[in-house]
């Protein structure tokens, strides 16, 4: 190998290895804004936030008399401490706009846990 192409071959490396670093930092600066975006928009931080606030301890409370003090699910006698709030359109699939009251019902943990994302028809 001649002495030019050993110095170009040498360059070349050079600047590859300047150019991985500098996809590296921009990788890493798009993976943060990521996050960050994603903390802000995410869709279970929004419903936990609305959920502790009055407007939805009011609506908790509501439809727990809406409901009579049944699950949604099975029909059985539901405590106002013990029901959780289910998605009926699955939180995970619809994302913000699953987020509204008229999508939600009252049920037990365990039927909660057993519908999971599944979507249940309640009427």
């Amino acid at each position: 190998m001649s002495n030019g192409s050993a110095d170009n071959l040498a360059r070349l490396y050079s600047e590859l290895i300047v150019l991985l670093a500098q996809e590296e930092e921009i990788r890493q600066i798009t993976a943060e804004k990521l996050s960050k975006a994603k903390s802000v928009i995410d869709p279970r931080k929004e419903f936990n936030k609305w959920l502790q606030s009055n407007a939805g301890k009011t609506w908790k409370q509501k439809q727990f008399q809406y409901q009579e003090g049944k699950c949604s699910a099975c029909g059985e006698s539901l405590r106002f401490a013990d029901a959780v709030v289910h998605h009926v359109l699955p939180l995970k699939d619809f994302g913000s706009a699953a987020n509204k009251p008229e999508n939600f019902r009252l049920l037990h943990p365990s039927c909660n846990l057993e519908i999971g994302t599944k979507i249940v028809d309640f009427s």
